[in-house]
């Protein structure tokens, strides 16, 4: 009888286990995504939609616009999104976290007439780019500049956008 105890004791510990580090999991991987559903109460896509050319973006960062270096910059929600498929289309880009990095994060379509796109650093990177929307005050999607000036080759809207950013990086640095 002593034996039967001792595993009903056993079965019931690795389940308290496995549900506290589950739900720990599930407490981290759910704030790592609160700046991304920042963005999805105003620019979730509700229908999917085809693009003129997608490609694979590698990371985007979401935090507050300057310079930031992880974590030491005091932004603590700041995150980087694992490779983002982006999409251009003739009115806006969408962003999509590539598969099985997803996590329950719904796809974003960014509409250039609610679009800034402004000069970022990233860690020692000074050259690119992040894009503010209207109604997402105080953070910004900062994305390499390579994939940008590429999404820019397929929208003479987001080329425009682009240029003015050069503009205003060469400016500051003047």
């Amino acid at each position: 009888m002593g034996a039967i105890a001792e595993q009903i004791y056993l079965a019931i510990v690795s389940m308290l286990s496995l549900a506290f580090f589950g739900g720990l999991a599930f407490y981290i991987i759910h704030a790592s995504n609160s700046r991304w559903r920042e963005y999805e109460q105003f620019y979730a896509v509700i229908e999917p939609r085809k693009p003129i050319a997608k490609k694979l973006s590698g990371m985007v960062r979401i935090s507050q616009p300057g310079f930031r270096w992880g974590h030491l910059s005091g932004d603590l929600k700041s995150h980087r999104h694992p490779p983002v498929i982006m999409g251009v289309h003739d009115d806006g880009l969408t962003l999509s976290i590539a598969p099985p990095f997803r996590y329950g994060c719904r796809d974003l379509f960014l509409p250039f007439d609610k679009m800034t796109i402004e000069p970022a650093s990233w860690d020692l990177s000074n050259a690119e780019y992040g894009l503010q929307m209207e109604g997402v005050n105080g953070i910004e999607i900062v994305m390499f500049s390579n994939i940008l000036r590429w999404a820019a080759e397929k929208s003479e809207i987001l080329d425009l956008m682009l240029r003015r950013a050069e503009l205003v990086r060469g400016l500051a640095q003047a």
